[in-house]
């Protein structure tokens, strides 16, 4: 058998520069990556980036030191760079809230320049995307950027102009009757038609393919996000193109039904790390609206007549996502679900609180009425960035931009230099 080297870090901890807010990996849970053959213990609190051709590094007064071992190969080990290019579509109602939240929190770590809109969380919608909606006070020098993860409607050649050339494009999508109920009840869309969810059902589709409320939220959502309008002008013939173009334009394409398997497939495809793509669920529906399994076969027809691109979507992106999983490795696939499951629930034990704790975050957690927050402590920097709404952590991301701006984007020049 061939015989390799393995890194083993021993910590030497500076006590007064010691953390003192304990976050993620801790030394008794000995976190890492299934298969992997570095080893890490560190009482500091967090797992820093390490650089294993390093013998010693200091990372956040921490001095890390590594003892180089033989090992067997293990699989599972790799060696890539991570990413830091990104162009998210984030499609309304799928879990790319979630998703957002991920990314946005990794760009504000890596200091990460981001498409973003003047205020709120939309640029592009209802017109498709367009280079030209970008702010100049927000623009970076050559107006590219690391990320855009903010709503918006697709328009490929567009967005190719203001992403980094070797961007990754991922979106995700939701089985769609789920999906259309999610959208019915956080958008009031009964009030808006004036209809009960069955009676809309069974109105004809010209009649409603058009009929959006705020000229953005109604009937076979995906579609719309991703550029389209009505169905009414696409054949069958049409429609397999248009699938193949998604296809070529998504690296990958994530299911809100299997989100931690497809947030595996991310981590994979942009070299990150568990820590990294590990969440807290922060907001559920007071009012849970009506299941997909409690509705007449009739309504529940309905629906999917009028979401029939919806559907089509859907059904081509599930097979290929099983075909991914299998190419990926059904059994390392469920390792890596596994450890990402437990990273949530340590995430979750140490951020969550009881409503009338002390500790609780208050600020920036102005839910709509319909949404019910998860309590989380407001002493802990990461927890708090994974509890506020997506406005607010925007609107970090928007300051932290205008500040760079303002000094010349200095830390470009820099990496440029």
């Amino acid at each position: 058998m061939v015989g390799c080297t393995a890194v083993v870090f021993i910590v030497s901890l500076q006590p007064q520069q010691q953390r003192k807010s304990k976050f993620f990996y801790q030394v008794s849970s000995h976190w890492r990556e299934p298969n992997d053959s570095t080893e890490v213990t560190n009482s500091s609190g967090a797992i820093p980036s390490l650089d294993h051709n390093n013998v010693a590094s200091e990372v956040d007064g921490t001095v890390w030191t590594s003892v180089k071992v033989n090992r067997n190969s293990a699989p599972g080990v790799r060696n890539c760079q991570p990413r830091t290019n990104l162009m998210f579509l984030k499609i309304h109602k799928c879990a790319s809230s979630t998703a957002q939240r991920i990314f946005l929190r990794y760009g504000k770590k890596h200091k990460l320049t981001q498409v973003l809109p003047l205020t709120g969380n939309y640029l592009g919608a209802p017109p498709p995307f367009k280079s030209a909606m970008i702010p100049h006070s927000l623009r970076t020098p050559d107006n590219t950027y690391n990320m855009m993860v903010i709503h918006t409607r697709l328009h490929t050649p567009e967005l190719e102009k203001v992403m980094k050339p070797d961007a990754k494009w991922v979106t995700i999508v939701r089985e769609p009757v789920a999906q259309f109920l999610s959208l019915w009840a956080y958008f009031d869309l009964m009030k808006f038609y004036n209809k009960t969810l069955e009676e809309f059902a069974k109105l004809p589709y010209e009649k409603v393919v058009r009929w959006r409320n705020a000229r953005v939220y109604g009937i076979h959502q995906m579609f719309y996000d991703l550029g389209y309008g009505s169905a009414e002008e696409y054949g069958e013939k049409e429609m397999t193109a248009i699938l193949q173009r998604l296809n070529q334009t998504f690296h990958l394409v994530m299911l809100a039904e299997r989100f931690d398997e497809s947030l595996v497939l991310l981590k994979d495809l942009m070299c990150w790390r568990t820590e990294d793509v590990a969440y807290l669920s922060i907001n559920s529906l007071v009012r849970p609206i009506d299941s997909a399994t409690t509705l007449t076969n009739t309504t529940r027809a309905g629906i999917l007549r009028l979401s029939k691109p919806d559907v089509q979507i859907y059904d081509f992106f599930s097979r290929m996502f099983q075909e991914r999983v299998e190419g990926f490795g059904v059994e390392r696939m469920a390792q890596e679900v596994q450890l990402l499951r437990q990273a949530n629930q340590h995430l979750t034990q140490i951020c969550t609180v009881d409503r009338d704790d002390p500790r609780l975050y208050k600020e920036h957690m102005n839910w709509i009425d319909k949404v019910k927050p998860l309590p989380v402590r407001g002493d802990i920097p990461e927890c708090i960035d994974m509890a506020k709404t997506e406005l607010s952590i925007l609107d970090d991301v928007r300051s932290m931009q205008r500040v760079w701006s303002k000094k010349g984007w200095p830390h470009l020049v820099r990496d440029r230099g």
